[in-house]
């Protein structure tokens, strides 16, 4: 019951073998603590009748599933916001990697993140429940991709709301830079993307901690 599962779960869906994809998306629909945007995105590109019946029935567990795992260490109660994305990427697969790795990289720490769609109401009767929780909305950014003669450089903005009500409190960023980058590596950009994404909610127990 690891959130870090997620997006792992979610990169098997690209796998080329069908019986892999239809058991990432079952593994999906078992966990049920995220992974609705990338299902729904590969559901209408899939072409296989096996996998979109595993998809299908994995959604239908997600957006139905348990609530988040909250324990007496817990003291942040997380929504995550679709990515903001100026990478010049098309696709929804930069929002993917995102969310991902924050939900993974908040599997490490105090933190439940809330479950993708959550409604204001659903999420005011999981506060009512846990008294002393502190709630935020975070929304990410991520800006243009940039290369120099010899480096990548990516930088992840979040952007810190109250939550589920939406009043912005304040932002924070995270750049990367990656030596030894001669010429235009997709690969290489997602990975400091997921990177960046995972230190911007490691570091971000630190922020709200200094939020009145």
């Amino acid at each position: 019951k690891s959130a870090r599962a997620t997006a792992a779960l979610c990169s098997g869906l690209d796998d080329p073998n069908i019986t892999v994809r239809a058991a990432a998306a079952a593994g999906l629909g078992k966990l049920q603590i995220g992974g609705t945007d990338c299902l729904s995105a590969h559901l209408a590109s899939e072409s296989s009748p096996i996998v979109k019946s595993a998809i299908e029935k994995a959604l239908e567990q997600v957006k139905g599933g348990a609530l988040p795992q909250i324990g007496p260490s817990t003291k942040f109660y997380i929504s995550i916001g679709k990515t903001t994305d100026k990478s010049g990427r098309t696709g929804d697969g930069v929002d993917r990697m995102v969310h991902g790795s924050m939900a993974g990289a908040a599997g490490e720490l105090a933190v439940a993140i809330a479950p993708d769609g959550e409604t204001a109401d659903a999420a005011k009767k999981v506060l009512a429940a846990h008294k002393g929780l502190r709630a935020f909305y975070l929304s990410p950014k991520v800006g243009p991709i940039e290369y120099g003669s010899d480096t990548l450089k990516v930088r992840v903005e979040i952007a810190i709301f109250t939550y589920p009500d939406k009043s912005l409190l304040g932002n924070f960023a995270v750049p990367l830079t990656q030596q030894g980058v001669s010429g235009k590596d997709t690969s290489s950009e997602g990975d400091l993307v997921k990177m960046a994404a995972e230190r911007a909610m490691q570091k971000f127990p630190g922020i709200a901690a200094q939020i009145q």
